[in-house]
């Protein structure tokens, strides 16, 4: 996050700095004070009396955002990680929990040449009110890969193509529904299936979903690698977390339909629901 508020701010600087070279400050006249001031004392009695309206009123930016894939992507991982942090604070207290939330939790840094790019898709939507995939390749090619190649199409989404630090070739296609607020991403490297992502907002939190190759375990030494899908359905500071070893197959697709939290992680190796700061579950087969 620190990287991406750098580039960010360096690029956004730039902007602002070239705009500002370019008009004139205004002049004041020394004549017109008493004017001035009698305008200024007009509009703050007027602000007064529309007090109600002023705060009724829905800021200009907000409608602006609205449907804007980073913008979502950000309300959703915020979301996530707050009840996240919950759970590891309340685990605190919870000797098997504690020791074994990573069976069933996602660590984004194993994934995060995919879902990185998701800060960066929609930026210049939500800076300048327009789509600039020009600036949106410019900030990916800083952030992400120097060979970044982004382009969009409306009815397969975003398209973005580059390699990564260690050579390898990467294509991450997101496709957003603004209208459901949800997504999915399938990620690939080396032309082979690295994440396949979805999200999606249900009542008061998100349910969501990654498939990807995971550590499922250990043999003298050595991990052992499994391909592996993780769920997650929150509500508030409730919420159920899940993995499934060794899939054979991506899960049945989340979008377009709510799931149902009760069922939603049947069948998981691994997995745990929090409940009022109390907890259930079966962790590295640890029933509690």
């Amino acid at each position: 996050m620190k990287r991406l508020s750098a580039v960010l701010m360096a690029l956004l600087l730039a902007i602002s700095i070239t705009a500002c070279s370019s008009s004139k400050p205004a002049e004041s006249k020394p004549s017109d004070g008493g004017k001035v001031e009698q305008e200024k004392s007009e509009q703050t009695e007027q602000t007064a009396q529309k007090g109600q309206q002023v705060q009724t009123e829905t800021p200009a930016n907000v409608s602006a955002e609205k449907g804007i894939l980073c913008v979502n992507y950000t309300a959703f991982k915020e979301a996530r990680d707050k009840i996240d942090e919950y759970v590891l604070e309340q685990s605190k207290s919870h000797e098997v929990v504690s020791v074994n939330l990573g069976f069933a939790t996602v660590t984004d840094l194993k994934i995060l040449d995919y879902l990185l790019p998701l800060e960066f898709m929609g930026q210049s939507n939500k800076s300048f009110g327009k789509v600039d995939l020009g600036f949106e390749t410019k900030m990916l090619q800083t952030a992400w890969a120097q060979d970044a190649e982004l382009t969009y199409n409306q009815d397969t989404g975003y398209l973005l193509k580059g390699t990564n630090a260690k050579g390898n070739k990467l294509e991450i296609k997101a496709k957003f529904d603004e209208d459901a607020n949800s997504l999915r991403l399938e990620g690939y490297k080396d032309g082979a299936t690295g994440l396949v992502f979805e999200y999606l907002p249900i009542e008061g939190g998100y349910a969501a979903q990654y498939h990807y190759e995971a550590v499922t375990g250990n043999n003298m030494g050595t991990p052992v690698m499994g391909l592996c899908t993780y769920k997650l359905i929150f509500k508030g500071n409730n919420g159920s977390w899940a993995r499934y070893d060794n899939v054979a197959s991506e899960p049945e697709s989340i979008l377009g339909r709510t799931p149902d939290a009760g069922s939603f992680i049947d069948g998981a190796a691994h997995w745990f629901t929090v409940s009022d700061g109390k907890f259930t579950g079966n962790l590295n087969g640890n029933a509690f």
